[in-house]
């Protein structure tokens, strides 16, 4: 997804203002590191639209990704609950039906992770509300790995 396509379906749920407002609520997400609000937004978007655009490719494309790739994805959202608890809560409408757009998406295409295996690879301590660490695709690469990995347990 190129930049201008991100931009639009920004347009859709914040203004110029309150996307800056957002981007100035910084997320520590490594040592020295931090993201804005926005910029972890659009990072969950593009994670959750190319999980989904893979679930019908081979294991044989190098190019899919796997497991550890929705667990990248997860940490994102989890950076977004973190910076929602310090962004100034009148700022978050729009934020809030962006994120909401971008959840129900990712909700389309998984189920529930019955087995947790999610969160024991994770090996973090996620709180138990973050319902997207129990949430695994129906189908496609990552879900094949995902049944490799119970299947060896």
């Amino acid at each position: 997804m190129n930049r201008s396509e991100r931009d639009e379906w920004l347009g859709c749920f914040l203004t110029e203002m309150e996307a800056s407002r957002l981007e100035n609520a910084s997320v520590p997400v490594a040592p020295g590191k931090a993201l804005g609000l926005v910029e972890l937004l659009q990072s969950w978007r593009d994670h959750v639209v190319r999980i989904e655009g893979e679930l019908e490719l081979p294991d044989s494309d190098r190019t899919v990704w796997g497991v550890y790739d929705l667990i990248a994805a997860l940490a994102l959202r989890s950076f977004i609950a973190r910076g929602m608890e310090i962004a100034d809560q009148n700022s978050l409408e729009g934020f809030r039906r962006a994120l909401g757009d971008v959840d129900s998406r990712f909700r389309e295409f998984t189920e529930g992770d019955e087995s947790g295996v999610v969160r024991r690879l994770d090996e973090g301590e996620r709180p138990s509300g973050e319902w997207w660490w129990d949430r695994v695709p129906r189908i496609g690469p990552i879900r094949r790995e995902i049944e490799r990995i119970k299947a060896t347990r």
